[in-house]
């Protein structure tokens, strides 16, 4: 399903929902060497704008599909009671007006949320190219979502869609 230039990236704070997140790139043709999941500690929710502009900016000829959790919850390091919810798509609304165009241009960045009220929806699309519902993970729905969104974002890659075996991705998840 993707060319060979494409990276998973995602981040949520659930670790059940990070291995689901594996299987949806699994599914969605990215092998595994090419997925990176945050979320696993608050460093990791707190940096992941950071870490993200670097990894873009270092991988100058790849593109990016993100997917990224809208409530990302994390305890504050002074207070272990006190818990705090990082919102995902300012999050990468933040990241995306720090990369350059270009950058910017190579960024399918979806937000991932239970929350899919029309209002919420709109400020996940306001900042974000989309919005993913937390549904479970099915091989042939992570394709029907996905792909129209991909194509969307990127058209040229229609054309090369058009002239390859469509269905021809095989996907080993023995190790999810």
């Amino acid at each position: 399903v993707m060319p060979n230039n494409v990276w998973g990236i995602a981040i949520d704070d659930s670790k059940i929902q990070r291995k689901l997140l594996v299987r949806f790139f699994l599914y969605a043709g990215i092998p595994e060497d090419r997925i990176h999941i945050k979320g696993s500690s608050a460093e990791d929710v707190k940096n992941f704008d950071n870490w993200a502009v670097n990894f873009v900016d270092n991988h100058p000829n790849d593109f990016f599909l993100m997917i990224i959790d809208e409530n990302l919850d994390i305890q504050e390091e002074q207070d272990a009671t006190r818990q705090v919810t990082i919102s995902g798509s300012r999050d990468i609304s933040e990241m995306r007006s720090r990369l350059l165009p270009d950058q910017e241009r190579r960024v399918l960045a979806l937000i991932r949320s239970a929350n899919d009220s029309a209002s919420d929806v709109a400020i996940y699309n306001s900042r974000a190219h989309g919005f993913l519902p937390k549904a479970p993970i099915k091989k042939d729905s992570v394709r029907e979502v996905l792909v129209p969104m991909w194509f969307k974002r990127f058209p040229k890659f229609e054309s090369v869609r058009s002239n390859s075996a469509e269905g021809s991705v095989i996907i080993d998840d023995s190790g999810v």
